[in-house]
C-alpha cells in the first residue's frame, strides 16, 4: 500500500504529458517523461497511431473530439500503459497547418495531456484476451433462449452473419433497415444490404473474421429497405453460432455525426477559401518569424514562393525607421496588454519595391503557444495621393508667392525703363547698347507675366511655328557671359537644320534658361555644356548634358516639386516651372545623374 501512494505521488509529480500528432493520428513527437507516465520509451512509440494505446471504451470519445474541437475544451479519455493498466488523461489539442501550398491543408496537432487517475487491469496479453472472448462467447450463443431474450432488448442494433449470411438480427437492427418482419432479413446475403464499392473489403473481413483473427471498426454505407443510404460504423468480431465459426456485427448509425462532419469540413473550406482568397494580407507571427501567410501575403511582398517568406525574420522585411514601433506593437499584443494594436510601416519587397503599409495585429495561438495574427493592407496608394495633395498645397503657394513677387518687381522695372527712354536721346553711337537692355528688360517682364501664371493657370500661351535652333542660340548669348566668370564653355555643335516645334516662345526661352543656368552652377569649378537637338521618329529630342556634382538620389525621386532645391539661395521653383511648361507644350522630360560625373536633361517634344 506504501508503494501504492509513492507511485501515485511520482506520477502526479511529472504529469504533463506533449505529444506531436500527424494529420493522420501518428506520433511524431512526445515528451521523454512517457516512459515514466506509460512506460514506453519514446522510439516505441514514434510513428506508432494515437488509437492503439486508447481504451477501447474511450476511442469514439476521442475520435469525437478531433472531429469537433472547436465545440469541447478538453477531453478525458483513457490512455493503455505498456503493463495493460490504464491511466485517465484530460487533454487539450490544437491544429497547425503545416503544408499552405495546397487548399487542402494537412494539419499537424499539438496533443497536450495530464494525467488524472490511474486504474488498474489485469496483466493479459492480447492472445489471453482474445481467447477468453472467444471461450466467453461460445456458451452463450449455444443456448439462444435467455441469450436472445436478452440480445433483443440491446439498444445497438446486432446482427450474426456466416460467410456474409444474415441468420440472426435483433429487433433494434430491424429499425435500423426499416424492416418489419425477421424474415426480410434471415437468410439473405449481408451484401443485399451494403453499398457494392465496400464489397471486396467485407469478403476481406470476412475472411479474417472465420480465421479468428481480430478485424478493426469499419464505415460503411447500407441500403434500408426504402432505398435510402445510411452511413454505419461497424464493429466486427469472430464467435460461434450453432457450432459453426460465425460474424457478430454490431453497429452503430453515424449518418448524424457525418452530416455533421460534412457541414464541418465545408465550414473549414469556406473559411480557408476566405483567407486564401482575401485581398488583404493574413498572416501568423510567431519568435519575430513568419509561420503562415495566406496567397495575397504572398503577392503584397513579390515573393516567388512561400518558402521566401515562411520561417523567416518579420524585420528583413520592415523598413529599419519602423522596426522598434512594430517590436513594441506585438509585445503588447503578446503579453497580452492590449487586445489589438494598429501600426503603420514600409516594407521592403523581394523585388526591391518600397511599399507602405497598415497592420492590424490580435491575439492567437501556435502549436500552444501564444503568436501574433495580423491583418496587413498595402496603403501605398493612399499615401501617393497624400503626397499628391501636398504637392498641390505646395504649388497653390507658389502661385500665390509669383503673384506677390510679380507686382513688386514690375514697379521698379516701370521706372527704370521710364528713365532710360528720357536718357537714350541725350547718349551719342549707343543705341545698340539701349537695344539690347531694353530687349532684356522687356524680356522680364514677360517672365514676370509667367510668374503670374501660376496664380492663373488659366491663360493660355500664345503658340506658334519656332525653329529651335534659333530659339536656344538667343538664350545660350544671354547666359554666355554667366558661363565664362564660372568658367564654362558652352558647346551647340550638334544641331540639325530646320527643327521646327509648336510653343510660346517666351516660355520655351523659360524652360531653356533654366536648365543651362543650372547646369553651369553645378561646376563652380568650371566644365563644359553640351547641348545637341535631332528629330527622331516625329519627335525632337533636346540634351543638356553637364559635368557637374550631379543629383542626389533622395533628390532624383522627388525632382520637380515645388521649394525642392540643393542650391544654397536655391528656392526651388525653377524645375517646377520648367516641368509645368513642358506638360502644356505636350512634352516631356528624363533626367539621368551620376553622382560625380554629370546630370543629362532629355527634352522630348512632338515634331511640327
Amino acid at each position: 500500500m506504501e508503494q501504492k501512494t509513492k507511485d501515485s505521488d511520482q506520477l502526479h509529480s511529472n504529469a504533463d504529458l506533449h505529444a506531436v500528432l500527424s494529420s493522420n493520428g501518428r506520433f511524431l513527437y512526445i515528451s521523454p517523461n512517457c516512459k515514466q507516465l506509460l512506460l514506453y520509451e519514446q522510439k516505441d512509440l514514434l510513428g506508432c497511431h494515437l488509437k492503439d494505446f486508447v481504451h477501447t471504451e474511450d476511442q469514439f470519445l476521442v475520435e469525437s473530439y478531433f472531429y469537433n474541437q472547436h465545440m469541447l475544451e478538453i477531453c478525458n479519455f483513457r490512455l493503455l500503459r505498456k503493463d495493460l493498466t490504464a491511466v485517465w488523461v484530460e487533454a487539450t489539442i490544437d491544429f497547425v497547418a503545416c503544408d499552405m501550398t495546397d487548399m487542402d491543408l494537412d494539419r499537424e496537432m499539438v496533443l497536450k495531456m495530464r494525467v488524472v487517475e490511474s486504474e488498474s487491469q489485469s496483466h493479459m496479453s492480447q492472445k489471453n484476451t482474445s481467447s477468453l472472448h472467444q471461450t466467453r462467447s461460445l456458451p452463450a450463443f449455444q443456448n439462444l433462449d435467455e441469450a436472445e431474450k436478452l440480445i433483443a432488448m440491446l439498444p445497438n442494433p446486432l446482427c450474426i452473419s456466416i460467410l456474409g449470411k444474415i441468420v440472426y438480427a435483433n429487433d433494434a437492427m430491424l429499425n435500423l433497415m426499416g424492416v418489419c418482419r425477421r424474415d426480410e432479413m434471415i437468410g439473405k446475403s449481408a451484401f443485399d444490404f451494403i453499398e457494392e464499392d465496400y464489397h471486396d473489403i467485407v469478403r476481406s473481413r470476412i475472411a479474417r473474421i472465420q480465421q479468428g483473427l481480430p478485424v478493426g471498426m469499419i464505415e460503411q454505407i447500407w441500403k434500408r429497405k426504402d432505398g435510402s443510404n445510411i452511413h454505419i460504423e461497424v464493429k466486427s468480431s469472430p464467435t460461434f453460432y450453432q457450432n459453426q465459426r460465425a460474424e457478430l456485427l454490431l453497429l452503430v448509425d453515424i449518418s448524424s455525426r457525418k452530416k455533421f462532419q460534412t457541414v464541418l469540413q465545408k465550414s473549414r473550406e469556406r473559411y480557408q477559401l476566405l483567407i486564401q482568397n482575401s485581398i488583404d494580407t493574413i498572416a501568423v507571427i510567431h519568435d519575430n518569424k513568419w509561420v503562415f501567410m495566406n496567397e495575397s501575403g504572398i503577392k503584397l511582398f513579390e515573393a516567388e514562393h512561400y518558402d521566401k517568406l515562411i520561417g523567416k525574420d518579420i524585420f528583413h522585411q520592415i523598413h529599419s525607421c519602423d522596426q522598434q514601433n512594430v517590436k513594441k506593437s506585438l509585445q503588447r499584443v503578446i503579453e497580452r496588454q492590449s487586445d489589438s494594436e494598429i501600426v503603420t510601416m514600409s516594407c521592403h519587397t523581394f523585388k526591391h519595391r518600397l511599399i507602405y503599409t497598415e497592420m492590424v495585429c490580435i491575439p492567437t495561438t501556435f502549436f500552444g503557444e501564444t503568436a501574433v495574427q495580423i491583418i496587413l493592407r498595402d496603403i501605398s496608394e493612399r499615401k501617393q495621393t497624400e503626397e499628391l495633395m501636398l504637392r498641390s498645397e505646395k504649388l497653390t503657394i507658389a502661385g500665390q508667392l509669383a503673384a506677390g513677387i510679380a507686382h513688386e518687381i514690375r514697379n521698379p522695372l516701370t521706372a527704370i525703363k521710364g528713365f532710360l527712354q528720357l536718357i537714350k536721346p541725350k547718349t551719342v553711337d549707343k543705341d545698340q547698347y539701349f537695344d539690347i537692355v531694353f530687349s532684356e528688360l522687356s524680356r522680364i517682364e514677360i517672365i514676370l507675366s509667367e510668374l503670374l501664371m501660376l496664380a492663373k493657370p488659366q491663360q493660355t500661351a500664345s503658340m506658334q511655328i519656332l525653329d529651335l535652333k534659333k530659339l536656344i542660340g538667343e538664350v545660350t548669348a544671354l547666359l554666355e557671359t554667366q558661363a565664362n566668370l564660372n568658367g564654362v564653355l558652352m558647346n551647340t555643335s550638334y544641331f540639325e537644320e530646320n527643327l521646327m516645334i509648336n510653343g510660346d516662345q517666351n516660355q520655351l526661352k523659360q524652360v531653356f534658361i533654366n536648365l543651362i543656368k543650372n547646369a553651369v552652377e553645378s561646376m563652380p569649378n568650371g566644365g563644359k555644356v553640351d547641348i545637341a537637338a535631332r528629330e527622331q521618329e516625329d519627335e525632337i529630342i533636346v540634351t543638356i548634358k553637364d559635368e557637374g556634382v550631379g543629383i542626389p538620389e533622395s533628390v532624383m525621386k522627388r525632382i520637380g516639386e515645388p521649394f525642392l532645391t540643393t542650391k544654397e539661395k536655391g528656392t526651388g521653383l525653377g524645375l517646377m516651372v520648367t516641368f509645368n511648361i513642358l506638360e502644356n507644350h505636350n512634352g516631356t522630360i528624363r533626367v539621368d545623374s551620376q553622382p560625380e560625373k554629370g546630370t543629362v536633361f532629355h527634352i522630348v517634344f512632338p515634331a511640327k
